[in-house]
């Protein structure tokens, strides 16, 4: 049975695929016919079809890859009890703006769903007050997240987004000489983030984002050598800008 099967098919494949070359073979020439009597229309119609064809084919990377991110953000918290207790020469307080360097790792799922991991640095300037000859608060974020993206119809390889971010997010203030001590305020909480913005993908590895957002960490619990600091709060809430650049590896 499977033998007479066998040979049917052959059989088949005999008559069709001549037909199919010949079927072919004809295009082909009336297409050659076409340009030649024709050679102006033909060729914007094959640059019209070419282009078509560009913008309907996505970079690989961007519909599903693995991905490593390089960031640098900057963060403009509250910190409302920190610039309280400290006072510059001139009088004033000081900033408190939080410069940001950090990495993720991350899976793109089908071009609309990212997920990763991903840790960050927080530092604000070393600063000299009337209190402490030197002041500085250094933070890490560790977090996941989860991002859903958008496409622009209008412009290829261009996708918007928005995402959320949770994690440990741990801060230390360093004060020196503060009133003839040193002394090391230390607490942690759980953070959030609030992110949108763009990317977009330069070549089928590489990609580029811009985004904005707010975050949300006040660490109350502050100790100093293991005793608790009353009444004071490293407050990190406030609005954040990021960029960063993506490494892809495509999946399929």
């Amino acid at each position: 049975m499977y033998s007479d099967v066998n040979n049917i098919m052959h059989r088949s494949l005999f008559f069709f695929i001549p037909a199919i070359l010949l079927g072919i073979s004809h295009a082909i020439g009336e297409e050659r016919k076409e340009l030649l009597s024709h050679p102006s229309s033909s060729l914007e119609r094959y640059a019209f079809t070419l282009q078509d064809q560009q913008q309907q084919e996505p970079f690989e990377s961007s519909l599903g890859s693995l991905y490593l991110q390089f960031n640098t953000s900057g963060l403009y918290p509250s910190l409302k009890d920190w610039k309280n207790q400290l006072h510059l020469s001139d009088g004033t307080h000081p900033s408190g703006t939080n410069v940001v360097f950090g990495a993720e790792a991350g899976w793109v799922i089908n071009g609309y769903i990212q997920v990763n991991v991903g840790y960050e640095f927080l530092f604000t300037t070393k600063v000299s007050t009337i209190e402490a000859t030197g002041d500085q608060i250094n933070s890490s974020y560790f977090y996941g997240s989860v991002r859903g993206s958008i496409p622009v119809e209008t412009i290829q390889n261009l996708s918007l987004f928005g995402g959320i971010d949770i994690g440990s997010l741990s801060a230390t203030e360093v004060m020196e000489n503060y009133y003839g001590q040193n002394i090391n305020k230390i607490g942690s909480t759980t953070a959030y983030r609030l992110m949108f913005g763009a990317q977009y993908f330069l070549i089928d590895h590489w990609s580029l984002m811009v985004g904005a957002g707010y975050f949300s960490g006040q660490v109350k619990n502050i100790t100093v050598d293991g005793q608790p600091w009353p009444k004071f709060t490293l407050d990190l809430s406030g609005p954040v800008l990021r960029f960063a650049v993506n490494y892809h590896i495509p999946l399929y």
